[in-house]
């Protein structure tokens, strides 16, 4: 993975550019140089399939606005790719099997700036092997996850945001993260009451509508359950961004009562996208030719510019 990353004096001379002094901008940036700590962001959702575009365009508009940002991608489950090998061993009836090999690590370049400041980045390994299993331990191996850390450790130093891409999205990351988001992907968004039929013009029949704090209520329920189903220790969360699969039947207004009731139970609010579903190849990023594309990088700016202020704004080291 690259080792360069913009410099302080890189920056002032950005800042210069537009309309502000070379030596004040430069003493900003070697502050703001010297007290840097990447992020290393989990996100979170029951599902992921079609949450890839919206997690790539953040990634994108960072990116495009200056930032070095690395999407660290999970290459498969161990124990998926390990028992894929004992299952062909037992098809071909081999008596010794040899142990499935781990994929090779990839490295690519989604998007770079030309002046160098800027870079997305994809880098895709494994995350964990499992250590031996001990001899008073009757359950499955533990896992190791150090070579994952091994892959945060060396990118740590290039990166303003490291973005990890686990192939399961609902458990959270207390070892590595430092921030966790939850993405909640709405199907049928609750404006309504389908338990309660009130009578419509002409005899038709539709539910009794709902208030935003009452659909903000059913959001959490609806889509944020699985934070709550299990039992995880406690993690503190740093927002939440929705994504609508398809049109919203309500109004901005409608939607900032949503936000309210949502900052109101500790979910900080951090924007809004749509999505439409069918149009998006499922658990795929986006092309590099789109994260090349201004007019797709802009649509997700407005959620990666308060999502970034969230992360600038939390305490050192928590998780």
């Amino acid at each position: 993975m690259p080792k360069n990353r913009s410099t302080a004096a890189q920056s002032a001379r950005r800042a210069s550019r537009s309309g502000g002094k070379y030596t004040e901008a430069l003493r900003h940036a070697k502050a703001s140089e010297a007290s840097r700590t990447p992020h290393v962001l989990r996100f979170l959702a029951e599902r992921s399939g079609n949450l890839y575009h919206l997690v790539g365009g953040i990634a994108a508009a960072w990116a495009h606005s200056g930032q070095r940002v690395l999407l660290l991608e999970e290459a498969e489950d161990y124990w998926r790719w390990t028992m894929s090998g004992v299952r062909r061993s037992r098809s071909r009836r081999k008596k010794e099997t040899e142990p499935a090999a781990p994929p090779e690590p990839t490295t690519s370049t989604l998007w770079a700036s030309p002046d160098g400041s800027g870079l997305l980045t994809r880098h895709t390994c494994m995350w964990e092997t499992r250590r031996p299993v001990q001899e008073n331990n009757r359950g499955f191996p533990d896992p190791d996850r150090s070579p994952l850390a091994a892959a945060v450790a060396d990118a740590i130093d290039a990166y303003d945001v490291i973005v990890l891409l686990p192939r399961h999205w609902s458990y959270p990351d207390r070892e590595i993260a430092t921030a966790h988001v939850v993405l909640g992907e709405i199907d049928v968004f609750p404006d309504i009451d389908c338990r309660t039929v009130l009578p419509g013009p002409g005899g038709e029949e539709k539910g009794a509508p709902l208030s935003p704090e009452q659909s903000a209520a059913v959001l959490r329920e609806r889509c944020l359950g699985f934070l709550f189903g299990s039992p995880h220790l406690p993690i503190t969360l740093d927002g939440v961004i929705w994504q609508s699969n398809w049109d919203l039947p309500v109004d901005a207004d409608y939607l900032a009562g949503v936000d309210r009731d949502m900052n109101r139970a500790g979910l900080r609010p951090l924007g809004w996208s749509l999505a439409r579903r069918r149009s998006y190849p499922h658990k795929q990023l986006p092309e590099p030719d789109q994260m090349k594309d201004p007019s797709f990088v802009q649509q997700y700016r407005p959620i990666a510019e308060r999502l970034h202020t969230a992360l600038d704004a939390r305490p050192a080291h928590r998780n």
